[in-house]
Parts: C-alpha cells; structure tokens; sequence
C-alpha cells in the first residue's frame, strides 16, 4: 500500500514537472547532400543524350553535366570512362557528372 502511494506520488510530481516546460519543436532536418560516388563503363549517344553503357552495351545511367559545358561527352563516345557525381533528382536514373576520366580506348562489342 506505502509502495503505491509512493508511485502515485512520483507520477503526480513527474506529470507537474512535464506540465511546467515548454514544448520544443525537434529541430528540422535537413536534406543530406547526395554521396559522391564513380561509376565505370562505355558513353554513347542516345536520342540526343549522352548515357553510360555498361559492358553488355546496357543502360546504366543518362549522363547530364554539372558544370556549364554541356557537350563535355562527346569527344568521349565510344571510350570507356569513369565518370564520378552524384545521383541527380530530376529525372530517373540519371548521373551528375562532375568529372571524368577515361580508363581504355574503346568499348568491347555487344556480345
């Protein structure tokens, strides 16, 4: 009996306490950067835009430049790059490319 009026007691002033402190707002959060990540493989030019190709000649990525030069694929049709950036959020499944570097000369063919 002494037990449960001294738990009810504690909750009274627990809930007084609780009562007398303003509500703060948890801070907002803010959108986390996209991670900075590379991806390998072939460029090619696709209906008017530059896209990634992986070894199978398959889509990995369509390929939009950070930077003002728009045109900064073209003299890397063909060749095997590896292109770093980051996911961009205005269309599906393309790349933002801050830079690249290529890593062979030429494409292997389509198997």
């Amino acid at each position: 009996m002494k037990l449960n009026l001294i738990l009810l007691g504690a909750l009274i002033g627990l809930a007084s306490q609780a009562g007398s402190k303003p509500i703060q707002d948890a801070p907002a959060k803010q959108a986390a950067p996209e991670a900075q990540r590379s991806l390998t493989g072939c460029i090619d030019e696709q209906h008017g835009q530059y896209v990634l190709l992986d070894d199978q000649m398959l889509k990995i990525a369509s390929l939009q430049s950070a930077g003002p030069d728009r045109e900064v694929f073209a003299k890397y049709v063909g060749r095997k790059v590896r292109v770093s950036g980051t996911n961009s959020s205005g269309q599906e499944n393309a790349f933002k490319v801050t830079s690249i570097e290529q890593v062979a000369g030429s494409c292997g063919q389509a198997k």
